[in-house]
């Protein structure tokens, strides 16, 4: 017999909701751990540290983050990165002076920023 992860109790009903080897759930019991909307067959979940997250939160705790304005970044955005650090285009400036480097700009990565090559 199976223990709901959600709510300790056994589950006796025909469907379970299994997210992961050892992680089983009442269809009702299965919500996101921070927005508490429901998740079910139609929805992207996603498990980390035993907690359950919808894609929205999962991707906003979780996902890769500009190292400019800290946003997340949807499938359409362009980036650019720099060592493991990763910018949307239009964050990926000068700290200096503003001004937006381009593929192929020399510019160079302090702890303080990006800087271009006249200010670095």
């Amino acid at each position: 017999i199976s223990l709901c992860v959600g709510c300790g109790n056994q589950i006796h009903d025909q469907y379970i909701l299994r997210v992961s080897p050892d992680l089983e759930w009442h269809a009702a019991c299965l919500k996101c751990a921070e927005c508490n909307q429901y998740l079910d067959e139609t929805c992207t979940c996603f498990v980390r540290d035993g907690k359950t997250y919808c894609k929205r939160d999962y991707i906003r705790l979780y996902g890769i983050k500009c190292a400019k304005c800290s946003i997340g970044f949807s499938k359409n955005d362009f980036v650019m990165r720099a060592r493991a650090k990763v910018y949307h285009i239009e964050c990926f400036r000068c700290v200096a002076c503003s001004r937006q480097l381009i593929p192929g700009d020399e510019f160079a990565l302090r702890e303080d920023g990006l800087f271009c090559r006249a200010d670095h």
